[in-house]
């Protein structure tokens, strides 16, 4: 079991009851409240099982090198792509699960979450065998990107800016890291309880998964069900028995020792 090296947000627990407030003020200011927590979360998004480029960031965060943090953020806008699918999905299977759709067969699952996506996208990189690999890359971040990517959603649905970008999913996780650890603490939950019926394991592997830790000092946010259109239903129920593709386990690097530094 791994569990992010990340401080506990300081005073009382703080208890978020709506995006609101948070995404209105602070994403507006430009305003990086809680640096101690902001950075190695965005570390674990982007980098979940790459432990050098993980101390790359932390490194250039501590000595403070522009040069260096300019370097690394440029890198993420197609790590950022890769975080929308990622992010569709655990809110698509999560939406499945709780709406209780296809349980008379097995319930919500990865490999139906990538059907709908790979039926109803257009844009590259949306085929089946992409997303796997896709999915491979970033599943044990998967809680983590999708509550940063919904976050960004929420901004810009309720408060536009002329600049789209000032509200992307990496900068959620700098400006707002409780927000997004609070809705990813829902998303987290849900894939490691969450064992449809037929199945034995869940949709994040424990052994592998960034635990969010214990006492970060936050409360769960949970994230909205979203509907599952008739289209969508027609899809799966079209979708074959057989070759529907499955997740590959993986051994995965250790980060404990390069994120110590984080603490």
């Amino acid at each position: 079991m791994r569990t992010m090296m990340i401080r506990p947000f300081p005073g009382a627990k703080a208890l978020i009851t709506d995006l609101g407030p948070l995404i209105k003020s602070r994403p507006m200011h430009d305003l990086v409240l809680w640096p101690d927590q902001a950075v190695p979360l965005l570390g674990y998004m982007a980098w979940p099982n790459d432990p050098a480029m993980f101390e790359r960031w932390l490194e250039a965060h501590r000595r403070d090198d522009e040069s260096a943090i300019s370097e690394l953020t440029q890198g993420l806008t197609l790590v950022e792509q890769h975080w929308a699918r990622v992010a569709d999905i655990v809110h698509l299977h999560y939406d499945l699960a709780q709406g209780r759709h296809q349980m008379q067969r097995g319930g919500a699952s990865v490999g139906k979450a990538i059907a709908l996506i790979d039926a109803n996208a257009k844009s590259k990189g949306t085929g089946t065998a992409k997303l796997w690999e896709i999915w491979a890359t970033y599943k044990d971040a998967g809680h983590l990107i999708a509550a940063a990517c919904l976050v960004s959603a929420e901004a810009k649905t309720r408060h536009p800016v002329p600049a789209p970008f000032l509200l992307q999913p990496y900068r959620m996780a700098m400006l707002l890291p409780e927000l997004v650890l609070s809705v990813a603490m829902s998303f987290e939950a849900h894939g490691l309880r969450h064992i449809p019926c037929g199945r034995t394991e869940p949709m994040f592997d424990p052994e592998f998964l960034w635990h969010i830790p214990a006492d970060i000092n936050l409360t769960a946010f949970a994230p909205p069900v979203r509907q599952i259109t008739r289209t969508d239903r027609a899809v799966l129920r079209a979708r074959r028995a057989g070759n529907r593709g499955k997740a590959n386990r993986k051994t995965t690097p250790d980060l404990d020792q390069s994120s110590r530094a984080a603490s």
